[in-house]
C-alpha cells in the first residue's frame, strides 16, 4: 500500500522468562486488553515502549521476577524488523534483527546504542526507527522565538509522546507535558514538524534527499566490494548455500536412521548371549547358596566335635571313678591315702563317691561309648557334606569362570564391529554437522550481503516519498490554520458521539496546539471524565489526520487506560467508578458513553481499515460495561483479558504462571 505517513504496527510481544514465554499477538486496527487490576496489562504497553526507547521500562512484581529480556516484532512501513532488548539493562545495546522473531537465528544483528549519550556499532536506536519509518533526521530550535536559538536533535521518543497516552496521562490537566515550560516549546515544536508546518522543513526534506542519497551510494559501493570478495574467495551463493544446507540435514538424518539401525540391531541380535547370561546368574544364585549351606554344616561340626569331646571327658571320669572303686578296702576303719600314703578314715573317704557299685558305673561308660560312636558316625557324615559342597563349589565356579570369560570373549567379538561401525558414522556425522554450522554461517553472511541490496531498496523509496513529500510542500505547504481545523473538527466529531454535555466551543489551541472545549483550554477543564474524553479524542484526531493527510506520525496510538474517570457499571454491583459531583454533572457517570466511546473507536477503524489505511489502536481498560463484554461484535477486537481467577476464558494475569 501506498502510505503518506509513517506506518508502525505491532505485530507480537514476546516477554523471554526463565521457565515459559509470555505473549500478545496484535493485529492492524482496534487491539483491546482488559481485565483485572494488578495482572500486567500496563506492563503490556510500556514493554512495548521501552523496545521502543524509552529509558526504563515500569513492571510489576511478577515480570521482575519470571522475565529476562523481551522481543518486538514490528512493522516499519512494509519491512518486518524484531526489536531485543534486556528489561533489567536498558543502558545496553538494543538488538535489531531485519526479520521476524521466528527467523532471527538466520541473521546476525545490527546493535544500536540506546540514546544519544551512547553510541552502538550501527548508530542510535533512535536514527534507526527514523529512517526506517522514514521520518527525516532533523534539529529543532530550542527557543523558536529567537533567531539565534540553539538546535537540538528530535528523536523518536519526542515524537512518540503523542502516539502513547499512558496512564498518568490519560485525563491528565498537564498533558503532554504542558506545566514544564522547556519541555513543552520542544513539544510544541514536534508537534509542527509531525504535521510539516516548520519553516525549515523544505529544507531539512532536500538535506535528508541528500543524505539518503549518499548513504545509497555508499550502500552500493560496500555491495560491490563485499560480492567481489565473496566471487574471489568462491564463496557459493545464497541458492547455492541453502541446497547444500538441506542436503547436509537430509545427510545427518541418514546418518541418524543408520545409528539407530545399528541400536536396534545389538538389541535384536543380543538375545544370543541371554543363555550365558542366565547360566551366569543362575551358577552365581546356586554358588551363594552353596555357600550358605557349606557354612551350616561347618558350624553343626564344630558342635559335634565339641559335643564329642564333652562325651570323652565323661568316659574318663567314669573310669577314674571305677577304679578308685576297685581299690577302695571293705570294711576297714582306716585306709592309707592313694597319693601320701597317711591313714584316712574310711567313712570320710567314701562320702566322696557316689555309692553306686562297678556295674552300674560301666553300663553308664557303655552308654557313653556307644552315643560316642554315633556321634564320630555323624562327624565323619558332615565331614564328607563339606567335601562334597566344595567339589560342588569349585566345580561351578570352573563353569562359572568359564562363561563369564566365553561371554566376554563372545559379546567382544559381537560387539565389536557394530561398535566401530557406529563409532564411524558419529564420527562422520559430526563432520557433516560442521559443514552445517559452517554453511550456516555463510548463508548469514550472503544474507547480510543481501540485506544491504535490501536497505538499497528502502532507500530508493524513501527517496521516492520525500521527493514527493517535497514537490507537495514547494507546491503548497499545508497552513497551521488548516491542520488545527481538520484536527479540532475530528475532535468535535468524537465528543459529539459520545455524546458531552454542550459540545460547543471545540478547536484546537493555535498557541499550545492542545483541545479546547466550550472555548476553555484543555488545562482549565475540571472534570476528570472530561478531560478523559478530549485526551482520548485528541490523540484518536491526531491520527485520522495523519491517516488522511501527508505527515510524520506513525500510525499507532496506544491508550491506558481508555476508561479512566468514566462511570462503569458492573453486573452485581451498583457502585460507580469516579462517582464525583462534577462527573454526575456532565453525565459521565453513564455505562453508555463507553459503550459510544468503545463504539467511536472501533467504527473508525473499520472505515480506516477498508480504504486501506493501515493503522493501530492499542486499548487497556480494567472493565468494560456488561452491554460491551457480551457483544460478539467487540470481542474480536480482545487480544488479552485478565481474570485473577481464570474465569470467564481469562487468564490470570500477563505472567500466567507465577
Amino acid at each position: 500500500m501506498k502510505s503518506i505517513s509513517p506506518i508502525l504496527l505491532i505485530n507480537k510481544l514476546v516477554l523471554v522468562g526463565h521457565e515459559k514465554e509470555y505473549c500478545v499477538p496484535f493485529y492492524p486496527g482496534v487491539n483491546i486488553i482488559y481485565g483485572d487490576s494488578d495482572t500486567g496489562k500496563s506492563s503490556i504497553l510500556n514493554l512495548i515502549d521501552y523496545l521502543l526507547g524509552s529509558k526504563k521500562v515500569y513492571m510489576y512484581e511478577e515480570i521482575e521476577k519470571n522475565g529476562k529480556y523481551a522481543l518486538l516484532e514490528v512493522n516499519l512501513n512494509g519491512s518486518v524488523y524484531t526489536i531485543k532488548r534486556d528489561i533489567f539493562k536498558p543502558d545496553e545495546l538494543i538488538e535489531v534483527y531485519s526479520t521476524s522473531i521466528e527467523n532471527m537465528s538466520e541473521l546476525f544483528p545490527a546493535l544500536y546504542g540506546p540514546n544519544y549519550q551512547k553510541v552502538g556499532p550501527a548508530g542510535y536506536f533512535s536514527d534507526f526507527l527514523l529512517n526506517a519509518l522514514n521520518i527525516p533526521l532533523v534539529k529543532i530550535k530550542q527557543a523558536p522565538s529567537k533567531m539565534d536559538s540553539d538546535l537540538s536533535r528530535l528523536s523518536f521518543r519526542d515524537i512518540f509522546k503523542f502516539n502513547y497516552l499512558d496512564q498518568d496521562d490519560v485525563g491528565n490537566r498537564n498533558i503532554l507535558d504542558s506545566g514544564n515550560f522547556s519541555v513543552f516549546t520542544k513539544n510544541k515544536e514536534t508537534f509542527k514538524f509531525l504535521h510539516n508546518l516548520l519553516d525549515s522543513q523544505i529544507t531539512d526534506l532536500q538535506g535528508q534527499i541528500s543524505e539518503k542519497t549518499n548513504e545509497k551510494n555508499k550502500l552500493l559501493e560496500s555491495y560491490q566490494v563485499i560480492s567481489t570478495f565473496f566471487k574471489d574467495t568462491n564463496i557459493k551463493t545464497l541458492e547455492t548455500l541453502s541446497d547444500d544446507l538441506a542436503e547436509y540435514k537430509q545427510e545427518v538424518e541418514h546418518i541418524n536412521r543408520e545409528i539407530q539401525s545399528i541400536n536396534t540391531q545389538m538389541r535384536s541380535d543380543n538375545a544370543y548371549f541371554n543363555d550365558l547370561r542366565n547360566l551366569i546368574i543362575r551358577l552365581e544364585s546356586e554358588l551363594k547358596l552353596d555357600t550358605e549351606a557349606k557354612s551350616l554344616k561347618l558350624a553343626q561340626l564344630e558342635q559335634h566335635v565339641r559335643l564329642k569331646k564333652d562325651y570323652q571327658q565323661d568316659i574318663d571320669k567314669l573310669e577314674s571313678s571305677l577304679a578308685i572303686i576297685k581299690r577302695l578296702p571293705e570294711h576297714k576303719e582306716e585306709v592309707d591315702c592313694p597319693i601320701c600314703s597317711s591313714k584316712i578314715e574310711y567313712t570320710k573317704l567314701a562320702l566322696n563317691f557316689e555309692k553306686n557299685n562297678s556295674e552300674t558305673v560301666k553300663l553308664e561308660i557303655k552308654s557313653i561309648k556307644n552315643r560316642l560312636k554315633e556321634l564320630e558316625t555323624l562327624i565323619d557324615t558332615e565331614r564328607n557334606n563339606i567335601v562334597s559342597i566344595e567339589a560342588e563349589e569349585n566345580h561351578k565356579n570352573e563353569n562359572l569362570k568359564k562363561a563369564r570369560q566365553m561371554l566376554d570373549i563372545e559379546a567382544k567379538e559381537f560387539v565389536s564391529p557394530f561398535i566401530a561401525q557406529r563409532d564411524e558414522l558419529v564420527a562422520e556425522k559430526a563432520t557433516v554437522i560442521e559443514k552445517i554450522n559452517k554453511v550456516e554461517y555463510l548463508i548469514k553472511l550472503r544474507k547480510q550481503l543481501n540485506e544491504i541490496i535490501t536497505k538499497s531498496n528502502h532507500l530508493s523509496e524513501q527517496i521516492r516519498q520525500l521527493t514527493e513529500k517535497l514537490d507537495q510542500l514547494k507546491a503548497g505547504a499545508p497552513s497551521i490554520e488548516g491542520v488545527l481545523s481538520n484536527i479540532g473538527s475530528s475532535l468535535e466529531l468524537f465528543l459529539k458521539a459520545i455524546p458531552i454535555r454542550k459540545p460547543y466551543g471545540i478547536s484546537i489551541s493555535e498557541k499550545n496546539f492542545l483541545p479546547v472545549v466550550r472555548d476553555r483550554n484543555y488545562s482549565e477543564l475540571t472534570s476528570g471524565g472530561l478531560r478523559t474524553l478530549v485526551s482520548v479524542g485528541y490523540i484518536l484526531s491526531l491520527l485520522q489526520n495523519s491517516l488522511n493527510n501527508s505527515s510524520n506520525f506513525p500510525s499507532i496510538v496506544m491508550i491506558d487506560t481508555i476508561g479512566k474517570y468514566l462511570g462503569k457499571t458492573k453486573s452485581g454491583n451498583d457502585s460507580i467508578e469516579g462517582n464525583t459531583n462534577e462527573e454526575i454533572l456532565e453525565g459521565l457517570d453513564d455505562p453508555s458513553k463507553v459503550i459510544n466511546l468503545y463504539s467511536f473507536v472501533t467504527n473508525l477503524s473499520e472505515k480506516f481499515l477498508e480504504k486501506d489505511k493501515l493503522h493501530q489502536i492499542l486499548i487497556i481498560d480494567n472493565d468494560l460495561p456488561v452491554e460491551l463484554e457480551v457483544m460478539v461484535h467487540l470481542q474480536k477486537y480482545v487480544v488479552k483479558y485478565f481474570n485473577v481467577q481464570g474465569k470467564n476464558g481469562g487468564s490470570v494475569g500477563f505472567i500466567d504462571n507465577a
